[in-house]
């Protein structure tokens, strides 16, 4: 757990902080051209992972004294004094973020999904201020990218304080603030400020990234931005992001519409990086949920305007699609409670063989196995060689006769404070499970259960 701000910032010392093996990789692909390298090139490697330019801006820094050091804002100004040869000599043989939590998948699935969300906040904010014709749009791209830097800090200083924190956003996106307070004993801004005074930032990346300077359009663009990846993770509905999106529909003097299409469509851009953060992006649910308005998103947007489902049917046949090309999962099943709530029956499936065992799904509830446990109240388990021991004995013969003994996933569903029924997956081949795979499996379930709930909410 996270015990200070200090103590956090002493654990970050004087030495680079660790960066992305995707960075590292095309970073030393460009090191071999030397001075041959286009900045261009480089600029952009070290843009896509907010580790990186902090170590460079803080290098930068250490070089340039007094005045100047404050001038030096964006990364094409730092390569450009830098040079590039010194610059490849100086961030040769890097720390890599996944060589330092290879005992720790969960961990690392998190700050790599922060990394990703800090992507997506630079690439939105990037967007408006072009459109706002800033001619350093990169300055606002950096400040965005670094807006949440604390956040970044605390999932690889503190990985179990972040996890908490971010369960507890995800309820309750509007009490960020309180939720740091109650959980760290502190909120993150504190610690921002002391990541801002360690790494030595300029003055202007200072400013665009503390919110009592919101009264000024670049960093409302900033933190807009930041607001917009946050909320979005989450969703593409809700109170929180609309009224993220009405905001930015007022800082670029646009209507609605148009700026709804401009957000969905730097989202799709965004996700195109997915392979750097190996995390699944904001713009994953784009397609799940209805339109925020209506009239010009389908022209505006270069993505595809996003379905409206019309019945159980429709969600249900997204999901196991997505169970299979999101997940990879090789089998999967919804199972739906009986209304006498005492059996399990398959209701939809993929991967099951003909005749099968699994292709009649059907389990008693009768019985305490886990699956039952499962339908007490809405929980996700992922079933592993590392838990096998304790939860064997709630595996009953029912259960292996249906899935196997294998490794599986299963999560029940409820709609509103009621059982509906049971997601199940597995892979039947070498490659087993992974965590990526079960925080994919656990989002699509989430999302099902969310528009399960909408669409009961139209019939009522």
């Amino acid at each position: 757990m996270a015990t200070s701000v200090q103590d956090l910032i002493s654990q970050i010392g004087n030495a680079d902080l660790p960066i992305l093996s995707a960075s590292a990789v095309e970073f030393d692909q460009l090191a071999v051209r030397g001075e041959r390298a286009d900045p261009a090139d480089i600029v952009d490697v070290i843009l896509h992972d907010p580790f990186f330019t902090l170590n460079v801006l803080r290098a930068m820094g250490a070089r340039k004294r007094g005045r100047l050091a404050g001038e030096i804002t964006t990364i094409e100004h730092a390569v450009m004094m830098f040079g590039a040869q010194p610059l490849f000599e100086r961030f040769a043989n890097p720390s890599i973020i996944e060589n330092q939590f290879k005992s720790n998948p969960r961990a690392l699935l998190q700050l790599r999904r922060a990394l990703s969300r800090a992507h997506h906040a630079a690439c939105q904010a990037r967007d408006w201020a072009i459109f706002r014709q800033d001619i350093e749009s990169e300055e606002v791209y950096i400040a965005a990218s670094l807006n949440d830097i604390a956040e970044q800090l605390l999932c690889y200083l503190a990985p179990e304080s972040a996890e908490k924190l971010t369960e507890e956003i995800r309820r309750d996106p509007d009490g960020t603030r309180e939720a740091q307070q109650a959980l760290l004993g502190f909120d993150l801004r504190a610690l921002h400020a002391e990541i801002v005074r360690h790494f030595q930032l300029p003055d202007l990346l200072q400013d665009l990234t503390d919110p009592a300077n919101m009264e000024k359009s670049r960093t409302l663009n900033v933190q807009l931005a930041a607001s917009v990846a946050r909320h979005a993770e989450f969703g593409w509905y809700g109170a929180a992001l609309e009224r993220d999106m009405e905001a930015v529909a007022a800082l670029l003097h646009v209507p609605l519409e148009e700026a709804v299409g401009r957000i969905h469509r730097t989202a799709a851009l965004a996700a195109r990086a997915w392979q750097w953060y190996k995390a699944p992006p904001a713009a994953r649910w784009l397609p799940l949920l209805p339109a925020p308005v209506q009239g010009k998103v389908e022209e505006a947007s270069a993505t595809p305007a996003p379905v409206v489902f019309g019945s159980t049917s429709d969600v249900m046949a997204w999901a196991m699609r997505a169970l299979q090309e999101q997940a990879g999962l090789s089998r999967a099943v919804f199972a739906l409670r009986s209304p006498d709530g005492q059996h399990l029956r398959g209701k939809f499936a993929v991967g099951a063989e003909s005749g099968s065992s699994f292709a009649s799904f059907e389990i008693g509830l009768a019985k305490q196995h886990l699956f039952a446990h499962l339908m007490n109240k809405p929980q996700s388990v992922w079933f592993s060689q590392q838990n096998r021991a304790n939860l064997q004995p709630f595996v009953t013969s029912d259960l292996s006769n249906v899935v196997g003994s294998g490794e599986f996933f299963a999560s029940s569903l409820f709609l509103g404070s009621k059982p509906f029924g049971l997601f199940y997956g597995d892979r039947r081949d070498a490659s087993g499970l992974d965590e990526r795979a079960y925080q994919a499996f656990k989002e699509i379930v989430l999302k099902v259960g969310q528009a399960l709930n909408q669409l009961a909410g139209k019939k009522s």
